[in-house]
């Protein structure tokens, strides 16, 4: 009997171990890095604590997109283009939230965000070096 108390200490532990493990990756699915040709970004932020951790990852982003509807609401699913000061692509992703941060040289962009049909367009985005510009993109 007492050799089966011992026992069930690992056991107990190494369970506690895989549920801990099993929320964390769950939380951290929306926080991997992405890469499409060349340009690395991260979206998401459904929900406070989501936003809490994006903000502080995303500080080094030079460019941070926020989109909602008119009455505030986030939107995420929000199909994003970015193009050079010649409109040449650079970049077409979906956002997987309402935030959305790019890792941007410094330069002149044209941004190019759709919902459901409804596109917006923001032209003449100066992004740089050591800061962040935020667009807000409403519809």
């Amino acid at each position: 009997m007492r050799g089966w108390k011992l026992l069930l200490i690992p056991i107990v532990g190494l369970l506690i171990t895989i549920f801990v493990l099993s929320i964390s990756s769950g939380e951290e699915d929306f926080l991997k890095k992405e890469r499409i040709e060349g340009i690395s970004f991260l979206s998401g932020g459904v929900g406070l604590r989501e936003r809490e951790i994006l903000n502080e990852m995303g500080k080094g982003y030079p460019l941070k997109m926020v989109f909602s509807n008119k009455k505030g609401e986030y939107l995420s699913d929000v199909v994003v283009k970015i193009l050079d000061q010649n409109d040449r692509p650079l970049l077409t992703a979906v956002s997987n939230g309402p935030w959305l941060f790019v890792d941007l040289p410094a330069g002149i962009y044209h941004l190019d965000a759709s919902i459901g049909g409804d596109r917006k367009r923001i032209s003449q985005v100066r992004v740089e070096k050591g800061g962040q510009k935020v667009i807000f993109v409403q519809w």
